[in-house]
């Protein structure tokens, strides 16, 4: 442990360095143009060259061959941030698709809010965006007969003590994106830990028959994955 910090410590050193270094070029330079100061090769620019190729040395040999574990963790890190903005991106398509009043401002709000709360309260994110399209089609101001609201749909008389003790403190922020799904990934983390099964959890997050709501749930997680295949493709297709 001790190593691997040392490590990082002389990773963040060298490269505050290079960008002192850069910065330092720079600023010499907006010195030199307004006396129209000519200079073919300064010695910072030539220090600075020098000092980029060993970082590159470092980087190259010292971090690929000698922590190969760290270097494997930088490229897991890579492959799972490229993964995370491509969800979010075909998922703000996909939300546009189904509801044309949602504005592309909104749906990308509604695509980073579900990825953040499903992550942050471990419900599965297919499932996630399966219960906001079964139940609002994505709409964050939608309200039921019911009192639910939201694009999740969230009862407040009914977890209202659940979302005050999570940072939900007023009703109203429900019609709010990011707190109305919020709201829903908590409850639905709750039934998800607290039920036999899936199928039983949806039952009791729909308050209703459980066979029933898990039918409209497959049918709007197919929406999704059909749709998330067809752009994935495309896209592979274009590059």
């Amino acid at each position: 442990m001790l190593h691997n910090f040392r490590r990082a410590i002389v990773v963040i050193f060298l490269s505050s360095f290079a960008i002192f270094m850069l910065s330092s070029i720079g600023m010499i330079a907006s010195f030199m143009v307004p006396f129209d100061i000519q200079v073919e090769q300064p010695w910072q620019l030539s220090q600075a060259e020098k000092f980029m190729n060993d970082c590159n040395y470092f980087a190259n040999d010292f971090v690929s061959k000698r922590l190969p574990s760290f270097d494997s963790k930088l490229t897991e890190a890579s492959t799972a941030f490229n993964r995370y903005i491509l969800e979010v991106e075909t998922l703000s398509d996909f939300i546009q698709a189904q509801n044309g009043n949602i504005s592309s401002k909104t749906a990308f709000r509604i695509a980073c809010a579900v990825k953040h709360y499903s992550l942050k309260y471990s419900v599965p994110f297919d499932l996630a965006i399966a219960v906001a399209h079964t139940e609002s089609h994505f709409d964050p101001n939608a309200r039921s007969s019911y009192g639910a609201l939201g694009v999740m749909q969230v009862v407040w008389r009914v977890h209202a003590a659940m979302l005050r003790a999570n940072g939900i403190f007023e009703e109203e922020q429900l019609l709010q994106p990011e707190f109305g799904i919020e709201a829903g990934c908590l409850v639905l983390s709750d039934y998800l830990r607290n039920s036999v099964d899936t199928q039983t959890a949806l039952g009791r997050y729909y308050g209703g028959d459980s066979n029933v709501y898990w039918g409209r749930i497959s049918r709007s997680l197919n929406f999704y994955q059909r749709h998330a295949k067809q752009k994935n493709n495309f896209e592979i297709v274009e590059r």
